[in-house]
């Protein structure tokens, strides 16, 4: 039996790399309404990381605590809500954690193109439509989050993945110094 799957278009790593985000980002900031949301571990609030992260006067930084749950379906569909909501449709999703953080950006990157509940979408090859880019920077090793095809949610009635190709991360960065 063979697979054929798809992998990471871009994968940037080595000591320092981190320092690319604003260069890879720039030409991706065309899209949509032109700016990106950042989603980043609670853990970072009031740490120096957060004054590296290139933000520009329309992106938006989410601080997300992951330490108390699994990310939720019900917590996808309000971030992707507030987002369409009070900014419109971004260019891309940044995560920069472990791996909760690392499936809520697949998960909003694809719920803010894909009408409905992101329950309706829990399982292989549901989800309609690609997602907008997304940038998976991993601050904890372990998970392979930021190179599964999968972004694990607990629903109200299930814990399964949103599981397709659009799911794969378009960019990584891979830096030792944040790991």
């Amino acid at each position: 039996m063979f697979k054929n799957f798809k992998n990471i278009d871009k994968v940037v790593y080595g000591r320092g790399a981190f320092s690319l985000i604003g260069e890879i980002l720039a030409s991706k900031r065309n899209s949509n309404d032109q700016f990106f949301v950042f989603i980043v571990d609670e853990y970072f609030r009031n740490k120096a990381l957060i004054s590296r992260i290139p933000l520009t006067e329309k992106d938006v930084l989410l601080f997300e605590n992951v330490d108390r749950h699994e990310p939720t379906t019900e917590q996808i569909d309000f971030l992707r809500d507030e987002i369409l909501k009070k900014h419109g449709l971004p260019a891309g999703v940044v995560g920069i954690g472990g791996g909760s953080i690392m499936d809520i950006a697949k998960a909003v990157s694809l719920m803010l193109t894909n009408e409905g509940s992101s329950t309706l979408y829990q399982g292989l090859n549901l989800i309609k439509k690609p997602g907008v880019y997304h940038l998976g920077v991993p601050t904890i090793s372990g998970t392979g989050a930021e190179c599964s095809s999968t972004a694990v949610l607990t629903g109200p009635v299930k814990k399964l993945g949103l599981k397709c190709e659009w799911t794969v991360f378009n960019q990584v960065i891979l830096d030792p110094e944040l790991i």
